[in-house]
């Protein structure tokens, strides 16, 4: 099977259609699948696509066919297809007597952001790490409208300047992606950025997210875990934690708080005290509810989700 590899335009006869722009920009996301990089979200815009079935099959009369329907008029080894706004397709290439020989996914590159919710200046992909082994997760929310039609087509991750090994695995539920950088030493400092790219597909459409961070920036540790002395309280780290202790440690931040409901909620009530303490013993009082998270001492990253105790 001969791939698409397209360095300039072509000269084909169908360009006396100048009423019709050919596309300037395209590019190959995946074997057999065309890109066109093109704002094609004004209703009723058009552009012209060159396409190829395949190098050997030069000089042959080859016939076409869109998504298996309809022959096209178009024949040969090289033409053009009209794409009209974000309408792309599959184009089947057949020799003279109607065997298959190779197909083209064309897809449109909307600049857009409407397949994932987000904004830009919030974010669409939010990722952490709940420890230093290297590894960390992304996840999203998709757009009500394409929740059904919306998939993840390609994922590229890379050290900014490194030769990196870091492998990513789309999770169950659609909703994200568990990474894993082999290369990755905890023990280390951090130098480069990691280089994320995930491209998101609905019908013919295709966006692209790029993030580029440290784990150092995105690292949040577990819950803290509490346990119950005589008369006092053991902050705990938590067990997904890097060890030693000693060169990861961790700072709590805790609070007291008042709450006569069956649930407090850690993150609302107004407390009575709040302190940052590297120690790892609190006092019970009687009446207090508790509560603890717990942040990378060295690196102003995320806080951890409260833990209660009451």
């Amino acid at each position: 099977m001969v791939f698409l590899l397209f360095g300039v335009l072509f000269a084909f006869p169908y360009a006396t259609m100048e009423s019709i722009k050919v596309a300037e920009s395209y590019w190959t996301l995946k074997t057999n699948e065309l890109v066109v990089d093109e704002d094609m979200a004004n209703y009723g815009s058009q552009l012209l696509v060159p396409l190829l079935c395949g190098e050997a099959f030069e000089g042959q009369d080859i016939m076409w066919r869109r998504n298996s329907g309809e022959e096209l008029q178009e024949r040969g080894n090289r033409i053009l297809v009209m794409v009209e706004e974000r309408q792309g397709g599959t184009y089947n290439c057949y020799s003279r007597e109607g065997s298959y020989l190779n197909h083209t996914l064309v897809l449109v590159h909307w600049p857009y952001r409407k397949i994932i919710k987000g904004t830009p200046e919030k974010g669409y992909i939010y990722c952490s790490a709940n420890n230093y082994n290297g590894s960390f997760q992304c996840s999203w929310t998709w757009d009500e409208k394409r929740a059904d039609a919306g998939k993840v087509v390609l994922i590229k991750v890379t050290r900014s300047h490194q030769v990196g090994n870091i492998t990513c695995d789309l999770t169950s539920s659609g909703h994200g992606v568990m990474c894993q950088d082999h290369a990755y030493c905890p023990y280390a400092e951090e130098r480069d950025q990691v280089n994320l790219t995930i491209y998101f597909r609905s019908d013919y459409v295709i966006e692209t997210y790029r993030l580029q961070f440290q784990i150092s920036g995105i690292v949040r540790p577990d819950m803290v875990r509490i346990s119950k002395n005589t008369t006092t309280l053991e902050l705990q780290y938590p067990e997904t934690w890097s060890t030693p202790s000693s060169f990861f440690p961790l700072t709590f931040q805790v609070k007291e708080i008042h709450c006569c409901k069956k649930k407090c909620d850690c993150s609302n009530s107004i407390p009575r005290k709040v302190k940052l303490t590297q120690g790892q013993m609190w006092p019970i009082k009687q009446g207090v509810t508790v509560c603890v998270r717990a942040q990378d001492d060295l690196c102003n990253s995320s806080w951890s989700e409260w833990s209660r105790f009451k």
